[in-house]
């Protein structure tokens, strides 16, 4: 069900080249993503190694704020079955299905409290 996890980084827009360039030397890592997401007025890019990956999300502290409480981003191959999993052990959905630039993402808060997203990707899109 789980393809790859992402702890989520959040800068300015004039840090984001930077900060790809940062976790790309340190993890050894590749670039798997980058989109832009012009309805909520961000960029995105992925950095994935095999020890971490990383979402690094860039935008003015006014179009990041709705995003950060979010801790990680987890990638599935399909919503559906991660949505069910998550509902039958009890996390409450915080968002219904909505279309991104590169496929389709929910929001979920398990029983800790922890708000973490969950996506799919379309198969043109993905890595």
């Amino acid at each position: 069900m789980i393809i790859e996890t992402f702890t989520r980084i959040f800068v300015e827009p004039g840090a984001f080249v930077r900060t790809i360039d940062f976790y790309v030397a340190l993890l050894s890592g590749q670039v798997t993503m980058r989109f832009a997401y012009p309805d909520v007025g961000l960029e995105l890019a992925s950095v994935s190694s095999d020890a971490l990956s990383v979402l690094i999300i860039a935008g003015t502290p006014d179009r990041r704020a709705p995003f950060e409480a979010t801790r990680l981003t987890i990638k599935v191959d399909r919503l559906e079955s991660a949505i069910t999993t998550l509902t039958e052990a009890g996390s409450e959905q915080l968002e219904p299905v909505q279309k991104t630039p590169v496929g389709r993402k929910t929001r979920f808060r398990h029983l800790d409290g922890t708000v973490v997203e969950y996506v799919d990707h379309d198969a043109a899109s993905s890595d």
